[in-house]
């Protein structure tokens, strides 16, 4: 929604796959079955076209709208694929996977909790993601097919969206997040981080993840009323100081049991 008062349009890979989260993170937050109800046929409509436009042997691919990945770029830490806008990104990479893949999930919960068949089998579109990008020597995720490197980025995904395929992944994905923090990751990778801390039991080390002095905090010195397209005003060239992607962590707060986090949290 952040840019729809924006004069420039631009379409991107990432942008119909983060909608659907939105539809379940509105139906979490308000218990609106008919509002579920009215839009999982459109989840599913969605879903659908990139099946059939871009699913081979259970990954997407072939893309022919700019994959962000991460914005600005210097968060990609250097995230082995061509990204270049206007092309096709013909290379099956990690990080469109994972939300697919995350999204097929949705969707089938989202049929569960209206008393529907599942959406479909998710089992063989995990399989190909692991087999595509996971390097089980290193219990990590590589970038592409094309390449062994090993981004932050790409493991965050993993991360969040629960795809680690055992515990010495999730642990050494875990170190690789503590080490740099989440001012490391922006627009993309930020929120996964979360709520994979959630999801793997991590949820006392929140409040300390969401003071990194880089993130949040740094916008606040730096005057912010609104978020930025970036933790501070020199992380890019022409950084927006009225990005609103990154309001997420209100939703994010919105969704969990949070009486735990907040007992001592002072900004």
């Amino acid at each position: 929604m952040n840019c729809l008062n924006s004069s420039c349009m631009q379409e991107t890979a990432e942008a119909p796959l983060l909608l659907i989260k939105a539809v379940w993170w509105h139906y979490r937050y308000t218990g609106d079955t008919a509002y579920l109800a009215e839009n999982y046929p459109k989840v599913v409509k969605l879903l659908d076209v990139y099946r059939r436009s871009y699913e081979r042997d259970g990954l997407i691919c072939e893309l022919d709208k700019w994959c962000v990945v991460e914005w600005p770029k210097e968060y990609r830490d250097g995230y082995d694929v061509d990204l270049k806008e206007g092309q096709v990104c013909h290379e099956p990479h990690i990080e469109p996977n994972a939300f697919y893949l995350e999204d097929i999930r949705l969707a089938n919960r989202m049929a569960d909790a209206l008393s529907l068949p599942p959406y479909r089998d998710e089992a063989p579109i995990r399989d190909a993601f692991l087999k595509a990008f996971y390097l089980p020597e290193r219990h990590l995720f590589r970038d592409s097919v094309r390449t062994d490197h090993v981004s932050l980025i790409g493991n965050v995904f993993a991360f969040g969206y629960g795809l680690c395929p055992d515990a010495a992944c999730e642990e050494a994905v875990w170190s690789m997040i503590r080490a740099r923090g989440i001012s490391s990751v922006y627009i993309f990778g930020a929120f996964p981080i979360l709520e994979g801390m959630i999801r793997s039991g991590r949820e006392g080390q929140i409040a300390e993840m969401l003071r990194d002095e880089g993130a949040w905090m740094r916008m606040l010195r730096e005057g912010a009323t609104t978020t930025f397209e970036g933790w501070g005003k020199e992380t890019k060239w022409n950084t927006s100081l009225f990005h609103l992607t990154v309001f997420y962590a209100a939703v994010f707060l919105a969704d969990i049991d949070h009486s735990y986090l907040f007992g001592d949290f002072t900004m």
